[in-house]
């Protein structure tokens, strides 16, 4: 063979076979990407459970420590980008898991004393895709909508004293 027409051959070869290893490397990059905020929106809901089990449900502070912020902050989330306190559905549950229609009022049956279960819930949060894949798959979107994320754990002092009469005082959470 001829090695001045030869050349042009490497140039060729490693634009196709660099291509395709570019594509596979950031298609693991983003599935790492998808993995972690899958696993953090996994503990997103968990933690807010937990936080609204134990905390005054007058709180609203619940939901910013569940998305990982401090209590001052009412921003999207410092751990993903995203998610903010409005994407979060805190619900009180009774023991049939009836949502509970006024978990405020204290003296009602159907309110306060009826709660026996807490739920966080996520719903139809979109992940952004940093790469474009509309270019490599047409009619692809550049989000995917992940599934629902719950939590549902029992209740526990809500932030109240256990014996009659103590008036608790109210902590941050």
């Amino acid at each position: 063979m001829n090695a001045k027409r030869m050349r042009g051959v490497y140039v060729v070869e490693f634009a196709i076979i660099g291509s395709l290893l570019f594509v596979l490397l950031f298609g693991v990059l983003e599935m790492g990407r998808l993995y972690f905020t899958v696993n953090a929106l996994d503990e997103v809901v968990r933690r807010g459970a937990r936080l609204a089990a134990v905390c005054d449900i007058r709180d609203e502070r619940i939901l910013r420590r569940a998305i990982f912020n401090d209590i001052d902050n009412a921003g999207a989330s410092s751990l993903i980008g995203s998610l903010e306190t409005a994407d979060l559905n805190l619900i009180y549950l009774d023991e049939n898991g009836a949502v509970v229609g006024s978990p405020n009022d204290l003296t009602s049956a159907n309110g306060f004393r009826a709660i026996r279960y807490v739920q966080l819930r996520v719903d139809n949060f979109p992940f952004e895709l940093l790469i474009p894949l509309e270019l490599f798959i047409p009619g692809f979107d550049r989000a995917i909508t992940l599934p629902a994320f719950r939590s549902t754990i029992p209740r526990e002092s809500l932030g109240r004293h256990a014996e009659e009469g103590v008036v608790p005082e109210i902590t941050p959470c």
